[in-house]
């Protein structure tokens, strides 16, 4: 029986330390060094125009990063950035998106929108591309 116990306390140990690493908590806060994903979250939802009709368009969007060191003075504006998206997104027509060549067009629109928005904050900007990772119009 004790040698049960052990097992089951070392078995639990390990079931505690993996789920903490796999949720993020089981290592160091500090950020990688090297190039990197930075989601812009919560997901950006607005009105667009559909003719007469209103439609929401929700997009969940990652910046390429260069320097993922530089990660958390990015999400510092995050004000910024979260406004010039609504604008960019918020006056698009929904005809314009539905196809991939609609989607490339507004995510190089996007792109620009953000190294604009950052560029007097930033000696060299880190944001090398940006990727829609969610894009729902309804």
């Amino acid at each position: 029986m004790k040698n049960l116990g052990t097992l089951l306390a070392a078995l639990s140990l390990f079931i505690i330390s993996s789920f903490a690493q796999a949720s993020g908590g089981g290592g160091s806060s500090a950020p990688v060094e090297g190039p990197g994903y930075l989601p812009l979250k919560p997901a950006f939802v607005v009105n667009i125009r559909d003719g007469k009709r209103s439609r929401f368009l929700q997009v969940e969007m990652q910046l390429k990063l260069s320097d993922m060191t530089q990660g958390e003075k990015i999400l510092h504006h995050d004000s910024i950035i979260r406004h010039t998206m609504l604008m960019l997104l918020s006056g698009q027509e929904a005809m314009d998106l539905f196809s991939s060549t609609g989607k490339e067009r507004l995510r190089v629109k996007a792109l620009e929108g953000i190294r604009i928005a950052l560029k007097s904050e930033f000696k060299k900007l880190p944001v090398d591309d940006l990727y829609f990772t969610t894009f729902i119009i309804q």
